[in-house]
């Protein structure tokens, strides 16, 4: 979805022009799982905001940004739409993330833990749990590999007891926060993880893969990519 309609349940004003708004319902992803905030706008008749960050806080989602016209009040019907450019790019890049999870097996001939990941500009980048850096080049020809099959992404959401049933080559298992559900994404063959993050529905959405550079970090190594 780039656009919906929702309610004001709360507004906070800051300093400023600032504020929080909270709806009751959101398409605006937020920050965290690896990849950047959403950005873009809520409008009612009445007033415009434009939103500069999504937060989730306390098990709510609240909306950050700057008052630009008018007002919004509790009750206000308003529409929310995306920063729909940012947005796609984001979900390029996070299904590449994964889809250089798997390049990365395929050259370690093990399963490789991430120890940390952003999927979003200004710089994308995945930091392994290895002590000898990957050939770029073939990195970049393992992931691109993928693309080019274009296979579908799908989510599907599992119960607790069943998740182990329905993974497979997904790194970090052992520190998945406690859920009695959890959302999955698959590319067939590939890889299926538990991931909260917005992706596009087939590899071949991501475009072409480009390792920018890797570089030995204190801890792992540090993948830096974009797509193309």
């Amino acid at each position: 979805m780039r656009s919906c309609e929702a309610t004001v349940t709360g507004v906070e004003l800051l300093k400023g022009s600032k504020a929080y708004v909270e709806l009751d319902r959101t398409i605006f992803h937020p920050l965290g799982g690896g990849q950047p905030s959403d950005e873009g706008s809520i409008v009612s008749p009445r007033g415009a905001f434009a939103v500069k960050k999504a937060i989730r806080d306390r098990g709510r989602i609240r909306h950050w940004g700057r008052i630009e016209a008018g007002s919004l009040e509790v009750g206000d019907t308003v529409r929310c739409e995306l920063n729909w450019e940012k947005r796609y790019l984001v979900m390029r890049l996070h299904t590449a993330g994964h889809i250089l999870d798997y390049a990365m097996l395929r050259l370690y001939g093990r399963l490789v833990e991430t120890l940390d990941a952003f999927h979003g500009p200004p710089e994308a980048y995945l930091v392994y749990s290895v002590s000898e850096p990957p050939d770029a080049y073939r990195l970049e020809e393992e992931a691109n590999k993928v693309v080019e099959r274009g296979l579908s992404v799908a989510v599907k959401f599992v119960p607790r007891g069943e998740l182990q049933a329905h993974i497979y080559n997904a790194p970090n298992v052992s520190r998945l926060p406690p859920s009695e559900e959890y959302r999955v994404v698959e590319i067939p063959g590939v890889n299926a993880m538990p991931c909260t993050g917005t992706h596009v529905s087939n590899t071949r959405e991501v475009g072409r893969i480009k390792v920018l550079g890797v570089e030995r970090e204190v801890v792992g190594v540090k993948v830096r990519y974009t797509v193309v």
